[in-house]
């Protein structure tokens, strides 16, 4: 049950540090933006690789661009793996860090997409009010 526990504090602890990382540019890439949000971290049982799950505000309608925006933006995420790497074991004093490995989450759009639907619904319901 301890190894459980330790795997759910390491992770939340990687995922508080990437964020503070890419929020405060100390990645330095063009590819890196700061719409990047940490969704996710998800530790094996031997704490040897993380999937860090992470997810961008796409400002494009063009689902061409935000494809291509979200491959660039994961393999310089990926690119710069080592040194978060490094960075993480160092803050969290850890002996051995987990390997690091980015994949894409698509919540914040989708979140963004729902708040859209709801404001679309309930300016519907007031339009259909003043018309009755």
């Amino acid at each position: 049950m301890k190894s459980f526990e330790r795997r759910e504090k390491v992770a939340r602890a990687i995922q508080i540090e990437i964020g503070n990382m890419l929020q405060k540019g100390a990645i330095k890439d063009d590819r890196i933006d700061k719409f990047v949000s940490i969704v996710s971290v998800n530790l094996n049982s031997s704490l040897s690789s993380a999937k860090v799950g992470f997810s961008i505000l796409l400002q494009s309608e063009d689902d061409e661009m935000n494809l291509l925006e979200m491959a660039s933006m994961k393999a310089a995420l990926n690119d710069n793996s080592g040194y978060m790497r490094g960075a993480i074991a160092r803050k969290l004093n850890l002996k051995y860090a987990p390997k690091i490995y980015f994949v894409e989450s698509e919540s914040l759009s989708k979140s963004v997409d729902m708040v859209d639907l709801i404001d679309r619904t309930v300016q519907e319901d007031e339009e259909k009010k003043g018309l009755a």
